[in-house]
């Protein structure tokens, strides 16, 4: 877990070989799949409920959690499973907050404990196993970057999973309850998602879609993710995928929960199209999937492409 400060200097802009420049939090806005329309959230009136198998059921303001917790800071990247191939439904930020853990010890859980239950302002809930709710990275986060949290991505607390798709990280929390028995959402009845752990995926952030560029160097950047054990290389490859070329790693949080950033200033033979596509490779030797598929509810699975014309 790293401080505070090590954290905000990474959220520096990085400059790429061709002077070109990203933050690797800020690329782009992170996405917002399911807006709050419900009622004002008013801070003074709000509270969060934590009751269920635990020997101390309490109630915490959002002063209680400001003032009596240390604050943690983890980065993670967050996606809907729903995302496809290059999507946008995809984001990293530096998520600040409490240590579930902290929370589920301070109210003390029951031995007979198997899973933690959210419930939330929208009407939704969820739940992940005792064992996820005490590992470091599980936060109950209340600032994004450095901020309070937008409405939209969960104003005043939302849970953050590193590892687990969006639908995991439920937002607007008003309750936590420790039970002894499983839960299904009811959302999940009819159709529930077969995905829970995030798959190891490759987007390209330049080229991405179509561009036309001119003869001369030009820096292809990404972000991999998807790995519990971190990114070890990226592959980048101009011709469709028959030859491969190592990317350089620009970027990579000490987290293996948040996307790595990679870049290859390539040199193109001449003019032409090309067909630009990446593939990562975790610690553990495993490299992502190249056989595309539907993304829901299974996990998203093939390569991201871009077309380059060099004129």
């Amino acid at each position: 877990m790293m401080d505070e400060c090590s954290a905000l200097k990474m959220m520096k802009p990085l400059t790429l070989r061709d002077g070109g420049r990203m933050n690797p939090v800020n690329i782009g806005d992170l996405f917002v799949l399911s807006p709050y329309n419900g009622a004002e959230i008013k801070i003074s009136e709000w509270s969060l409920d934590v009751g269920g198998l635990v020997q101390r059921p309490s109630k915490f303001s959002y002063t209680d959690l400001i003032g009596s917790f240390t604050e943690i800071h983890e980065f993670a990247t967050l996606e809907c499973v729903i995302n496809e191939a290059g999507g946008k439904m995809v984001g990293t930020a530096l998520w600040s907050g409490v240590a579930l853990r902290n929370i589920l010890s301070d109210v003390g859980v029951e031995p007979g404990s198997i899973e933690i239950l959210f419930k939330a302002a929208d009407g939704l809930s969820n739940v992940i196993t005792l064992e996820e709710g005490f590992k470091p990275q599980t936060l109950l986060a209340y600032k994004m970057n450095g901020r309070p949290l937008p409405i939209d991505n969960g104003f005043p607390l939302r849970l953050v999973v590193p590892g687990f798709y969006g639908f995991k990280w439920r937002k607007w929390l008003t309750g936590i309850e420790a039970t002894g028995e499983k839960f299904i959402p009811p959302q999940d009845l009819e159709n529930p998602p077969k995905a829970k752990r995030l798959v190891l995926t490759t987007k390209l952030l330049r080229p991405s879609g179509e561009q036309t560029v001119p003869e001369g160097p030009y820096s292809i950047v990404g972000a991999s993710w998807g790995s519990e054990v971190g990114i070890e290389r990226v592959d980048v490859s101009v011709d469709g995928g028959v030859n491969w070329e190592k990317a350089e790693i620009i970027w990579k949080p000490q987290t293996p929960h948040a996307w790595t950033l990679w870049e290859l200033l390539w040199e193109p033979l001449g003019g032409g199209d090309y067909t630009v596509t990446a593939r990562a490779t975790d610690k553990k030797g495993r490299t992502q999937s190249m056989i595309r598929s539907e993304p829901y509810p299974s996990g998203l699975a093939g390569l991201d492409r871009a077309r380059v014309i060099v004129r």
